[in-house]
């Protein structure tokens, strides 16, 4: 399969990066350095340098909306329109810009990477909640808008996890690791192995019947009670 990651170069988008480039082709959309011809560097806001960049890519099975801040700037008005263009307008961008590529598939998918921010409040970052609630809508939006094509279109929220970027520095804090292990029905935090599985699912013909849905994996999270 050839598989396109935005924001790969650190946190999940890069543990879902290793982790598909050992059986698939996967090119990578970031805005820094990467080591291969199929790592683009470009940031997510430039139309013009995503159409260049899929001109240089044929076809296209699996598109993953990875890229996401949660911060950006110390002025509030300039931080919430930041978090909101990279998290939220830069997955329709790409969703739209490399739909000719993924029309040329007979398994095209795609797979927006939200957040269980998407349904609980996030303090001091309303761009960030916003951005991943409308991450949700959006996946509904565009299974229904790309079905003519017979694209799927799904979402992932994870929950916290040890090792994909944003939460590791909640994780290092050990009271607060326990704190969260504590609310979480599997008292654990999470890890990007535990996202490999849906992900894989996903992109596979199991999953040939699923669109517009969102899957939560955050080891009970919001599933858990007072």
């Amino acid at each position: 399969m050839k598989i396109l990651i935005t924001g790969a170069s650190r946190g999940l988008g890069k543990k879902l990066y290793n982790y598909f480039k050992l059986n698939h082709e996967v090119y990578s959309i970031s805005r820094t350095p990467g080591k291969t011809k199929n790592d683009f560097i470009c940031d997510l806001s430039d139309i013009k340098k995503l159409k260049e960049i899929s001109r240089k890519i044929h076809k296209i099975d699996v598109i993953i909306n990875n890229a996401a801040i949660t911060f950006a700037s110390k002025d509030k008005i300039e931080n919430f329109n930041q978090i909101i263009q990279t998290n939220l307008n830069a997955s329709y961008f790409v969703s739209s810009i490399f739909l000719k590529q993924l029309k040329k598939s007979k398994k095209a998918s795609i797979i927006n990477i939200s957040s269980i921010n998407a349904y609980q409040g996030f303090e001091n970052n309303p761009g960030y909640v916003a951005s991943k609630t409308g991450l949700v809508g959006l996946t509904r939006a565009l299974a229904l808008d790309y079905k003519k094509y017979k694209i799927r279109v799904n979402c992932v929220s994870p929950g916290y996890l040890k090792d994909g970027g944003m939460t590791m520095k909640s994780y290092k804090d050990k009271k607060r690791r326990k704190k969260i292990s504590d609310r979480t029905i599997l008292k654990r935090w999470g890890s990007s192995k535990d996202i490999f599985g849906v992900m894989e699912y996903l992109i596979s013909n199991k999953s040939s019947y699923v669109t517009g849905q969102n899957f939560i994996v955050d080891g009970g999270w919001l599933a858990q009670g007072i």
